[in-house]
């Protein structure tokens, strides 16, 4: 081979050699520049440590300041709400007839509500009174009682009222409950009722008639909860 083409030959050996350093070089600074694979990603869905204890965590309530229920002398159970007001929790173990709900529960706190279904069920009581204090009613406080007869409501009570011992709210635009076993087949509904709450006449099985002192395109027009197939099935008569 001739002395010029072996050095050609060199300077092309070497050139190409240059040239796939720099190739190599450059794969490798890609390299390191990418994140590693076995590290894992931060995603939105995984709370940082100060999201976890104060951005997630549920807003106090006044709920939290209550103390847990306890069953007062007579059976009946209260939850007192720590600022001398409670609530009448449920019926309890009390197996009187007569209920008196007394404005001040004996822990001294004055009762201010009923709990929903505080009564639901009870086939002991017949009749029961509420005092003035009370300002909230739960949902089915007073609902399936089949031997409930009469539920009194003082008279300076400014958020409820009974009429004929049927359970209203004080305008008398709600009827909340017909007692199951209240005397008589007939019942009167005020004209400025607009509501009537579930269950309000469930299980009534001597309501044969009921009287509207409003028109029937009024009674169209009224909200009947659930089960009140006791109201649906009784006879209708319009007064307006």
């Amino acid at each position: 081979m001739r002395p010029q083409s072996q050095g050609l030959l060199l300077t092309l050996v070497f050139s190409f050699a240059i040239a796939l350093s720099f190739a190599v070089a450059a794969v490798c600074v890609s390299h390191l520049r990418e994140e590693p694979s076995f590290l894992p990603k931060e995603t939105a869905s995984e709370p940082s440590a100060t999201q976890t204890e104060s951005d997630t965590r549920p807003e106090e309530t006044e709920s939290e300041s209550e103390t847990e229920d306890t069953e007062a002398p007579g059976g009946l159970r209260y939850a007192s709400r720590g600022d001398g007001t409670c609530r009448l929790v449920s019926i309890g173990s009390c197996a009187d007839a007569c209920v008196v709900i007394p404005e001040l529960a004996p822990t001294g706190d004055r009762v201010t509500a009923i709990d929903a279904r505080a009564f639901y069920g009870s086939s002991t009581v017949t009749a029961v009174q509420i005092p003035a204090s009370v300002r909230q009613i739960g949902e089915l406080a007073f609902a399936n009682c089949p031997n409930l007869l009469y539920i009194s409501v003082s008279p300076q009570n400014a958020t409820y009222c009974d009429i004929d011992g049927v359970l209203y709210t004080a305008d008398e635009r709600t009827l909340i409950q017909y007692p199951a076993k209240r005397a008589g087949e007939e019942v009167l509904i005020r004209g400025v009722t607009v509501e009537i709450c579930d269950m309000a006449f469930y299980n009534c099985a001597t309501l044969c008639r009921v009287t509207f002192a409003g028109s029937a395109e009024q009674w169209e027009t009224i909200r009947i909860g659930i089960k009140n197939y006791s109201l649906t099935a009784a006879a209708k008569r319009f007064e307006g």
